[in-house]
């Protein structure tokens, strides 16, 4: 079953980790506000899922106090290393309205494409690379050098390696590098951002996008490159992770929550992924969700999670989630 014609939903998450300087908490809801605002003008104009998250998650990378694109945290090496993905499943069927659908108890098929990069250092919008992989390569994922001339040639924003390290990045490598760790970890709190998205047509989209964890080794890439494990989409909905990158890779964090959309709202599926990546890892994560009813959920049980939500019903909101803790049943999140 469908969302209703005239419903679109949006969700964006900043990243869970530690809380991080309380100065910097109104610029970053400054921020994630600015980005819902230009992706819910996407949906609400008759865009596409698509490009909605995209325009949500290209924002965010923009902005230097998320860790993505221009606000990426540095490696070991005090080089930025960047990862994204995105994921969309279309309707196949539009010959018939969500109505209809319903009516008939019609299920629709759907069209599913993905777009990956990894361990890129000179493109401005990684997200937005990710989407040429998929628009215009036979490929889903593609790395390091060769994705970056890709992105020449598909004419995106180039940039020197040392024009994508803001001064808050370098100042946070600097502390590390003098061995004040557990100073320079607080003040990194907040890793990658995401957004999820359905449009009036009935098509879901994913887009996820980091720096990585502050201080990884020169080539490590995360699950924010996998297709499955920090980003997904399937005719049931679609999800976007934050948080440690190994466990969410070896759970499939995104594709198993995206899955259990088939039988519980987003909110009760967001909860139990989390409580489930608790018992099998230990580690932290957080996940952001949307059904095919417009239906949201997000959970995590990191220190604290930035959400952001815009939807047909009621406009823009945002969060700064509590967690979840091991063996908690506390609900969190909503459904619309």
């Amino acid at each position: 079953m469908s969302a209703r014609k005239d419903r679109f939903a949006l969700v964006a998450h900043g990243g869970a980790g530690a809380p991080g300087p309380a100065a910097e908490r109104p610029e970053r809801r400054h921020g994630m506000v600015a980005a819902l605002r230009l992706g819910g003008l996407v949906l609400r104009r008759g865009g596409t899922a698509l490009e909605a998250v995209a325009a949500t998650v290209a924002a965010l990378e923009d902005h230097p106090l998320f860790n993505a694109g221009y606000g990426s945290l540095l490696n070991s090496e005090g080089s930025v290393e960047m990862d994204a993905s995105l994921m969309v499943a279309e309707p196949i069927d539009e010959t018939l309205d969500a109505d209809a659908h319903r009516n008939h108890h019609h299920e629709l098929e759907y069209r599913v494409s993905a777009g990956a990069v990894a361990a890129i250092s000179r493109v401005r919008n990684p997200i937005l690379l990710a989407r040429e992989v998929m628009d215009r390569s036979p490929h889903i994922l593609m790395v390091g050098a060769g994705a970056e001339r890709f992105a020449r040639g598909a004419g995106l924003t180039m940039v020197k390696p040392d024009e994508m390290i803001s001064e808050r990045a370098r100042e946070r490598w600097r502390i590390r590098q003098a061995q004040r760790l557990a100073e320079a970890e607080d003040a990194d709190g907040h890793g990658t951002v995401g957004a999820v998205a359905i449009d009036v047509r009935g098509a879901l989209a994913a887009a996820t996008s980091t720096g990585g964890v502050p201080g990884k080794l020169y080539g490590r890439v995360g699950d924010s490159a996998i297709i499955g494990a920090g980003t997904f989409a399937h005719k049931y909905g679609a999800a976007s992770a934050t948080g440690q990158g190994e466990a969410i890779i070896v759970t499939a964090l995104c594709r198993e929550a995206t899955m259990a959309m088939a039988e519980a709202t987003p909110r009760r599926v967001a909860q139990e992924a989390i409580e489930e990546l608790i018992a099998s890892t230990s580690a932290e994560a957080g996940i952001i969700l949307v059904d095919r009813k417009a239906r949201m959920g997000y959970a995590h049980n990191a220190a604290t999670m930035q959400v952001g939500t815009y939807d047909s019903v009621r406009g823009l909101q945002h969060l700064w989630l509590e967690p979840i803790r091991k063996r908690q049943r506390a609900v969190i999140g909503v459904a619309p």
